[in-house]
């Protein structure tokens, strides 16, 4: 059976420091890339900024749907739920507002996404040959 994910079964080429340092502003700039995401419920799409560790770290921090909820606050940029006029228009303030906008499905699975995009999930960082002692 083969994997199907881009680049599995291609040769690997070990990163060296000029690498790293020839692509300096190309990595840096995917800290700050941007994701559209569709939202059934609201029939649109919403776009998501890739989270800092800090972020996730903090979210981690707290119980489950509330991590949840402080991720998709922290990381959808547009629309901004921050925003006061929005908040008082549904009559709630911070992320209590997200429960008045989008199912509660949508936020577990926003965050889901959130985390994936951070380069938390399965296929980011894989095996390339075990060492043997």
């Amino acid at each position: 059976m083969k994997n199907k994910r881009k680049g599995l079964n291609e040769p690997k080429k070990k990163l060296s420091i000029s690498d790293l340092i020839a692509n300096a502003d190309k990595i840096k700039s995917k800290k700050s890339e941007t994701r559209e995401l569709y939202v059934q419920s609201l029939d649109a799409t919403v776009t998501i900024v890739k989270p800092s560790r800090s972020i996730i770290l903090d979210s981690y921090e707290l119980s489950e749907g509330e991590g949840n909820n402080f991720l998709v606050y922290e990381c959808v940029v547009e629309p901004n739920f921050k925003d006061k006029d929005l908040q008082t228009a549904y009559g709630a303030t911070g992320y209590e507002v997200l429960d008045q906008i989008l199912d509660s499905g949508e936020i577990d699975t926003l965050a889901k996404e959130i985390i994936e995009f951070a380069g938390y999930g399965s296929g980011h960082v894989s095996i390339v040959e075990a060492v043997k002692n």
